[in-house]
Protein backbone atom coordinates (compact mmCIF):
# COMPACT_ATOMS: atom_id res chain seq x y z
CA UNK A 1 0.00 0.00 0.00
CA UNK A 2 0.91 3.67 -0.63
CA UNK A 3 1.74 5.76 2.33
CA UNK A 4 0.08 8.43 1.12
CA UNK A 5 -2.02 9.85 -1.53
CA UNK A 6 -3.41 12.96 -2.37
CA UNK A 7 -7.49 13.92 -3.70
CA UNK A 8 -9.23 16.47 -3.01
CA UNK A 9 -10.81 17.52 0.67
CA UNK A 10 -14.44 17.10 0.55
CA UNK A 11 -17.54 16.85 -2.36
CA UNK A 12 -18.03 19.87 -4.22
CA UNK A 13 -20.85 21.47 -6.55
CA UNK A 14 -19.47 24.53 -8.62
CA UNK A 15 -21.41 26.47 -11.15
CA UNK A 16 -19.74 27.24 -14.77
CA UNK A 17 -21.34 29.36 -17.65
CA UNK A 18 -19.04 29.58 -20.76
CA UNK A 19 -21.08 31.22 -23.50
CA UNK A 20 -24.90 30.72 -22.14
CA UNK A 21 -23.88 26.88 -21.39
CA UNK A 22 -24.45 25.90 -17.58
CA UNK A 23 -21.40 23.44 -16.60
CA UNK A 24 -22.41 22.05 -13.78
CA UNK A 25 -19.15 20.42 -11.86
CA UNK A 26 -19.59 17.65 -9.37
CA UNK A 27 -16.78 16.45 -7.60
CA UNK A 28 -15.83 14.20 -4.66
CA UNK A 29 -13.42 11.74 -3.27
CA UNK A 30 -14.23 7.94 -3.79
CA UNK A 31 -12.47 5.14 -2.48
CA UNK A 32 -13.39 2.78 -5.73
CA UNK A 33 -14.77 1.78 -8.36
CA UNK A 34 -17.90 1.20 -7.15
CA UNK A 35 -18.51 4.37 -5.80
CA UNK A 36 -17.70 6.56 -8.46
CA UNK A 37 -20.44 3.90 -10.37
CA UNK A 38 -22.91 4.84 -7.46
CA UNK A 39 -22.35 8.72 -7.52
CA UNK A 40 -22.34 8.84 -10.99
CA UNK A 41 -25.93 7.44 -11.33
CA UNK A 42 -26.93 10.18 -8.56
CA UNK A 43 -25.61 12.82 -10.68
CA UNK A 44 -27.23 11.47 -13.91
CA UNK A 45 -30.59 11.25 -12.23
CA UNK A 46 -30.60 14.66 -10.86
CA UNK A 47 -29.34 16.08 -14.29
CA UNK A 48 -31.52 13.32 -16.36
CA UNK A 49 -32.29 16.50 -18.72
CA UNK A 50 -29.20 17.62 -19.14
CA UNK A 51 -26.73 18.12 -22.59
CA UNK A 52 -24.19 16.05 -21.38
CA UNK A 53 -23.03 13.96 -17.95
CA UNK A 54 -18.92 14.17 -18.79
CA UNK A 55 -17.14 12.25 -16.45
CA UNK A 56 -13.56 11.22 -15.14
CA UNK A 57 -12.53 9.15 -12.38
CA UNK A 58 -9.04 7.78 -11.15
CA UNK A 59 -8.84 5.10 -8.37
CA UNK A 60 -5.55 4.40 -9.30
CA UNK A 61 -2.76 3.98 -11.69
CA UNK A 62 -4.66 1.12 -13.01
CA UNK A 63 -8.13 2.07 -12.71
CA UNK A 64 -8.94 4.87 -14.66
CA UNK A 65 -12.31 6.09 -16.74
CA UNK A 66 -13.75 8.28 -18.64
CA UNK A 67 -16.40 9.45 -20.66
CA UNK A 68 -17.43 12.24 -23.71
CA UNK A 69 -21.42 11.27 -22.97
CA UNK A 70 -22.41 12.63 -26.75
CA UNK A 71 -19.75 15.53 -26.84
CA UNK A 72 -17.26 15.11 -29.83
CA UNK A 73 -14.81 12.21 -29.11
CA UNK A 74 -11.55 13.25 -26.86
CA UNK A 75 -12.98 16.97 -26.09
CA UNK A 76 -14.90 16.06 -23.08
CA UNK A 77 -13.70 13.45 -21.02
CA UNK A 78 -10.48 12.97 -21.80
CA UNK A 79 -9.37 16.66 -20.34
CA UNK A 80 -10.98 16.46 -17.25
CA UNK A 81 -8.57 13.28 -16.54
CA UNK A 82 -5.71 14.72 -18.15
CA UNK A 83 -6.42 17.57 -15.45
CA UNK A 84 -6.80 14.91 -12.85
CA UNK A 85 -3.19 13.38 -13.70
CA UNK A 86 -1.67 16.44 -14.30
CA UNK A 87 -2.82 17.60 -10.37
CA UNK A 88 -1.45 13.71 -9.33
CA UNK A 89 -4.87 13.13 -7.90
CA UNK A 90 -6.21 9.72 -6.67
CA UNK A 91 -9.80 8.28 -5.52
CA UNK A 92 -11.60 11.20 -7.39
CA UNK A 93 -14.53 11.34 -9.39
CA UNK A 94 -15.85 14.43 -10.95
CA UNK A 95 -18.82 15.30 -12.92
CA UNK A 96 -19.31 18.16 -15.21
CA UNK A 97 -22.55 18.27 -16.36
CA UNK A 98 -23.66 20.67 -19.49
CA UNK A 99 -27.03 22.69 -20.15
CA UNK A 100 -26.71 23.62 -23.97
CA UNK A 101 -27.09 27.26 -23.76
CA UNK A 102 -27.85 27.55 -27.63
CA UNK A 103 -23.57 28.59 -28.91
CA UNK A 104 -21.09 25.67 -30.39
CA UNK A 105 -18.09 26.16 -29.01
CA UNK A 106 -16.09 24.77 -31.36
CA UNK A 107 -13.40 21.42 -30.53
CA UNK A 108 -10.84 23.78 -29.02
CA UNK A 109 -13.87 25.81 -27.20
CA UNK A 110 -15.35 22.54 -25.47
CA UNK A 111 -11.72 21.43 -24.67
CA UNK A 112 -11.20 24.41 -22.68
CA UNK A 113 -14.53 24.69 -20.74
CA UNK A 114 -14.46 21.28 -19.45
CA UNK A 115 -11.26 21.52 -18.12
CA UNK A 116 -12.18 25.17 -16.73
CA UNK A 117 -15.12 23.46 -15.15
CA UNK A 118 -13.21 20.57 -13.59
CA UNK A 119 -10.36 23.21 -12.35
CA UNK A 120 -13.23 25.24 -10.86
CA UNK A 121 -14.39 21.77 -9.01
CA UNK A 122 -10.90 20.76 -7.47
CA UNK A 123 -10.25 24.55 -6.56
CA UNK A 124 -13.12 25.03 -4.67
CA UNK A 125 -12.64 21.60 -2.95
CA UNK A 126 -8.96 22.23 -1.90
CA UNK A 127 -5.93 19.13 -2.24
CA UNK A 128 -5.53 17.07 0.80
CA UNK A 129 -2.68 14.68 1.20
CA UNK A 130 -3.97 11.34 2.85
CA UNK A 131 -1.82 9.60 4.74
CA UNK A 132 -1.21 6.12 5.94
CA UNK A 133 -2.28 4.69 9.22
CA UNK A 134 -2.97 1.04 10.94
CA UNK A 135 -5.58 1.11 14.19
CA UNK A 136 -3.76 -0.56 16.88
CA UNK A 137 -6.16 -1.43 19.80
CA UNK A 138 -5.23 -0.72 23.72
CA UNK A 139 -7.30 -2.69 26.73
CA UNK A 140 -5.87 -1.47 30.13
CA UNK A 141 -6.80 -1.34 33.58
CA UNK A 142 -7.78 2.61 34.40
CA UNK A 143 -4.70 2.51 36.35
CA UNK A 144 -2.70 2.86 33.45
CA UNK A 145 -4.89 5.04 31.72
CA UNK A 146 -2.75 8.48 32.50
CA UNK A 147 0.28 6.76 31.75
CA UNK A 148 -0.66 5.51 28.54
CA UNK A 149 -2.52 8.54 27.23
CA UNK A 150 1.09 10.15 27.76
CA UNK A 151 2.92 7.71 25.80
CA UNK A 152 0.20 7.67 22.93
CA UNK A 153 0.29 11.49 22.49
CA UNK A 154 4.62 11.67 22.60
CA UNK A 155 4.26 9.39 19.75
CA UNK A 156 1.71 11.14 17.61
CA UNK A 157 -1.24 8.97 17.43
CA UNK A 158 -4.23 9.99 15.95
CA UNK A 159 -7.23 9.52 18.89
CA UNK A 160 -9.78 7.58 17.76
CA UNK A 161 -11.90 6.99 20.46
CA UNK A 162 -12.06 5.50 24.31
CA UNK A 163 -14.38 3.06 25.96
CA UNK A 164 -14.97 2.80 29.29
CA UNK A 165 -15.96 -0.75 30.64
CA UNK A 166 -14.58 -3.08 32.93
CA UNK A 167 -11.72 -1.98 31.83
CA UNK A 168 -10.90 0.55 29.19
CA UNK A 169 -10.39 0.12 25.27
CA UNK A 170 -8.10 2.89 23.51
CA UNK A 171 -8.28 2.61 19.07
CA UNK A 172 -5.86 5.00 17.87
CA UNK A 173 -4.45 5.16 14.41
CA UNK A 174 -0.21 5.24 14.03
CA UNK A 175 1.49 5.25 10.89
CA UNK A 176 2.28 2.09 10.37
CA UNK A 177 6.29 1.72 10.72
CA UNK A 178 5.76 3.06 14.47
CA UNK A 179 3.58 0.76 15.44
CA UNK A 180 5.97 -2.13 16.70
CA UNK A 181 8.37 0.58 18.93
CA UNK A 182 4.84 1.58 20.62
CA UNK A 183 3.83 -1.36 21.09
CA UNK A 184 6.91 -2.29 22.82
CA UNK A 185 6.60 1.02 24.97
CA UNK A 186 3.36 0.47 25.88
CA UNK A 187 3.78 -2.84 27.42
CA UNK A 188 7.08 -1.72 28.98
CA UNK A 189 5.02 1.59 31.29
CA UNK A 190 2.23 -0.91 32.26
CA UNK A 191 4.48 -3.82 33.36
CA UNK A 192 3.51 -6.26 30.25
CA UNK A 193 -0.24 -5.48 31.60
CA UNK A 194 -1.44 -3.83 28.19
CA UNK A 195 -3.42 -5.68 25.75
CA UNK A 196 -2.82 -4.72 22.50
CA UNK A 197 -4.46 -5.94 18.97
CA UNK A 198 -3.28 -4.72 15.75
CA UNK A 199 -6.66 -3.65 13.59
CA UNK A 200 -7.41 -2.51 9.54
CA UNK A 201 -4.87 -0.33 7.52
CA UNK A 202 -6.38 3.19 6.41
CA UNK A 203 -5.44 6.33 5.67
CA UNK A 204 -6.32 9.85 7.34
Amino acid sequence: MKNSYRTINEPVVVETIIKKSRFITSASPINDAEEAGRFLSTIREKHSQANHNVFAYVINERTQRYSDDGEPGGTAGKPVLDLIMQKSLTRIIIVVTRYFGGIMLGAGGLVRAYREAALKGIETAGVATRLLYKELYITIDYTWLGMVKNELEKAGAKQAEITYEQQVIIKVYLEPDDINRVAKQLLEVTGGQAVLAEGEFCYI
